[in-house]
């Protein structure tokens, strides 16, 4: 607590760089973060702003390596002067409880890192809306959230999209960097679960390692698909990575890891965007995925537990859940099948639900957040 209170005390004496642009990612990047910075560098921000990349994530670094005006920060003191003299800050993950520069030099924007439908067990009473000048929200659902759990001000708030929600709108193609041909297939099929267990962080939500499937009904599913000719992407949450059952190859089931990614140059949202369906669960990238009005499928095998241990932000989750809700493998296939025949039951549940968390449709949101925070070309 007396270190920040230090730091704070220095932020308000040194001089903040007008040309200095941080992005703080402690011990990794978030999707956005990533989205935002490789926006900044196609569209040559960094021949008028130097952007300093305050990482300890090795995986982070090899992204950025030899580009010019961006210059990767690991070390703690180093760090903290560049985020202290820094005119622009970008985070998601919090910054601790150092305070932005309160005369208002500083413009400190926390992206975060999705509109949760799961609780985030924050206690509003933490000052953390004196760490950051303003919190990036999607709507007012996750307005209303973040404001309880963060206690920023309504005036705190910009209204707009994920950054990396960019990419939903992009046609990258990058199922040919891992060898695949999406016309080869008749769906592609992506499945992302969030997190079960997580020491590290402390949680353990449910008794399944991971939702759905087993290693016999893993084998069977692959049959299924092999007959439907659907390709059938799995990204594990990377707070939970480490899953025996997904060691085994499968012809029409791959298990792409953020490393996967990495080798690839491939940032997670390009990926999305090759989905037809999304299956997922209580992960807010269904929030996102709404944007491009495709049928979503919810595995909800062990909603009882989870909400006995990790909990929901709202008393009534399935009311904002728009998809086939998905308890074992057959109701899985079942889904699948429909989908095959043409079926789209949640059309309309979809919109109103996008509606609802996603005020802005149009995309660009990159461009629309620096333009906000006064960062331009």
């Amino acid at each position: 607590m007396i270190k920040y209170k230090l730091l704070s005390l220095i932020n308000k004496i040194i001089i903040k760089r007008r040309n200095k642009i941080v992005f703080y990612g402690r011990k990794c990047f978030e999707n956005s973060q990533h989205a935002l910075i490789r926006f900044m560098i196609s569209n040559k921000y960094n021949d008028k702003y130097k952007i300093y990349l305050v990482t300890t994530n090795k995986n982070d670094i090899l992204y950025y390596k030899n580009i010019k005006n961006v210059y990767i920060i690991s070390k703690a003191i180093s760090g903290a002067y560049h985020t202290l003299s820094s005119k622009y800050i970008l985070h998601c993950f919090g910054m601790g409880r150092m305070s932005c520069d309160s005369t208002k030099k500083q413009v400190v924007m926390d992206i975060w890192h999705g509109t949760a439908l799961k609780s985030l067990n924050f206690n509003s009473s933490i000052p953390t809306n004196r760490v950051s000048t303003y919190m990036l929200a999607t709507g007012e659902f996750g307005k209303k959230y973040f404001k309880e759990c963060f206690n920023y001000s309504d005036s705190q708030f910009y209204i707009g999209g994920y950054p990396r929600c960019d990419q939903l709108f992009e046609n990258n193609n990058v199922l040919n960097n891992f060898g695949l041909k999406k016309q080869e297939y008749s769906k592609i099929v992506l499945y992302m679960p969030t997190f079960r267990k997580a020491p590290q962080f402390g949680y353990n939500d449910s008794i399944n390692e991971f939702p759905l499937f087993d290693s016999d009904s893993i084998k069977n599913f692959n049959d299924f698909l092999i007959e439907k000719n659907i390709m059938f992407i799995i990204k594990p949450h990377p707070a939970q990575d480490k899953i025996e059952l997904l060691d085994v190859q499968y012809s029409n089931i791959k298990v792409f890891k953020n490393i996967d990614l990495l080798k690839k140059n491939v940032l997670l949202y390009d990926l999305v965007a090759e989905a037809d369906v999304l299956i997922s669960d209580y992960s807010s990238i269904y929030f996102d995925y709404l944007l491009l009005d495709r049928p979503i499928g919810f595995v909800i095998d062990d909603i009882g537990e989870y909400n006995g241990h990790r909990g929901f932000a709202v008393p009534n989750p399935l009311d904002y859940m728009p998809g086939e809700k998905i308890n074992n493998v057959n109701e899985l296939k079942s889904f699948l099948n429909g989908i095959m025949d043409g079926v789209d039951n949640w059309k309309e549940d979809r919109e109103k639900i996008n509606k609802i968390i996603n005020y802005d449709t149009r995309g660009n949101y990159c461009k629309k957040l620096l333009d906000f925070m006064g960062i331009v070309k």
